[in-house]
């Protein structure tokens, strides 16, 4: 079976990680503390990852995409430096352990799966938290949220028969069939 990463990176990211059918682990990490330069985030980001890849050796690694266009004045310069850099970083870490499936997940298609729906971020954050919960994954912020989001995502790419598995109705069903 193929173990999944999953990730939401920015300042504080969430990671999900498991196989299709299983329960994933899962969890948030800050690489660095406020303030602190690009470099020591990258470089954190890196270790963290080269952790990840030997304590779970995951086989597939996927990642929210960067949103391409950020509105102008909401999106400072050091925050697209980290939300561009980290997926950068992370992948120079799977492949330095041998790992060369890298996945970029559309947020849209992440949400429609897990969701059912794509509204704005106010809205969708709090929904994907209520989601988790409703399948048993116990978060402590949204970006432990996201994650897991993308991971049932994935998952339901690899293994199609999951692809239902979000809603809750569906989720117990399968649990107990």
């Amino acid at each position: 079976m193929t173990t999944i990463l999953a990730l939401d990176l920015a300042s504080v990211s969430g990671w999900a990680i498991g196989e299709p059918g299983g329960k994933p682990a899962h969890g948030s990490i800050r690489f660095a503390a406020k303030g602190a330069s690009h470099e020591a985030i990258f470089a954190n980001a890196f270790h963290w990852m080269s952790g990840m890849m030997l304590d779970n050796a995951p086989k597939l690694v996927v990642w929210e995409a960067p949103l391409p266009g950020f509105k102008s004045g909401k999106t400072t310069n050091d925050v697209t430096t980290v939300l561009f850099g980290l997926p950068a970083v992370i992948g120079a870490a799977a492949y330095i352990h041998n790992l060369y499936d890298c996945r970029k997940a559309d947020t849209a298609a992440v949400r429609h799966h897990f969701i059912g729906c794509n509204p704005k971020r106010a809205i969708a954050k709090p929904m994907v938290v209520r989601q988790c919960f409703a399948m048993g994954w116990e978060v402590a912020d949204d970006n432990e949220a996201d994650a897991l989001a993308t991971w049932s995502y994935m998952c339901a790419l690899i293994e199609p028969r999951l692809a239902l598995a979000p809603t809750p109705l569906f989720g117990r069903s399968r649990e107990h069939a």
